[in-house]
């Protein structure tokens, strides 16, 4: 019987030191980290529901893009199936890249005479899915050597001269077509453009399109047009992307 008194002695001696060591270890650890879970639950809470109004705003904010992207598509399908245009999404924004030639003509600010492509810009630019939104022209193209004799004779054009030239017609153009003067601005880009993932890469027509600032790092406010004035045209300073594909670096004013 001593024995037997003695053994249950013994364990439930070893019954209340494992009970004690757990309640030491254990227990009294996770008590006061759950009661620093209680008091940190509000926070978490309201960081949730910050997250989830964040998410909303940002897809209300995206949700043209989508429909913005399939208008543009068809109506410029014959371009871009002859691979003279591309229509991409980049983030808030939808860029339009148009190859030179499908616009001007050679060395020249003058439209090209047998395409159709400019016309469809004016209407694609006024449809619903772009209502409101920022439209930025730019164009990249080479620098032209002079040409001719005599009279006839026609100086050299630096590359950002001729791009903003071009810029600032399509502008016009644009606005003859009916599409808000003051959703628009003209730049003019460098001959070689940094790779940010397009296929049509450089001699090109850029169309930028979503909400300042989002579209533009930090456009100038002499490039916003005012319903009246003159096209503003800006060359931007060379500055290495952030993402693919784009967004235009900050323009100097002419």
């Amino acid at each position: 019987m001593k024995i037997v008194t003695f053994l249950l002695g013994a364990l439930l001696a070893a019954a209340l030191g494992a009970a004690a060591f757990f309640y030491i270890t254990t227990f009294q650890p996770m008590s006061v980290d759950y009661e620093r879970l209680k008091t940190g639950m509000p926070e978490m809470d309201k960081a949730k529901t910050e997250m989830k109004k964040y998410k909303e705003k940002e897809t209300r904010e995206t949700a043209w893009i989508t429909p913005a992207v399939a208008a543009l598509n068809a109506g410029l399908a014959n371009e871009i199936k002859d691979g003279k245009a591309e229509v991409v999404s980049a983030g808030n924004a939808v860029v339009i890249n148009i190859t030179e030639n499908a616009l001007y003509t050679p060395e020249s600010k003058t439209f090209a005479k047998d395409t159709q492509t400019r016309l469809k810009l004016g209407g694609l630019l006024k449809k619903d899915e772009l209502k409101g939104k920022d439209i930025y022209i730019g164009n990249a193209t080479e620098t032209v050597a002079a040409h001719g004799k005599g009279r006839n004779k026609v100086p050299a054009k630096d590359a950002l001269t001729l791009a903003s030239e071009r810029s600032a017609e399509l502008v016009k153009s644009l606005v003859r077509d009916g599409v808000p003067q003051d959703s628009l601005a003209a730049l003019a880009y460098s001959s070689k453009l940094p790779d940010r993932g397009f296929k049509i890469k450089n001699r090109k027509t850029m169309i930028i399109i979503g909400v300042w600032p989002a579209t533009a790092t930090a456009a100038a406010p002499a490039a916003q047009q005012k319903p009246g004035a003159q096209p503003a045209v800006a060359a931007p300073q060379q500055s290495q992307p952030k993402t693919i594909p784009i967004q235009p670096a900050q323009p100097k004013t002419n």
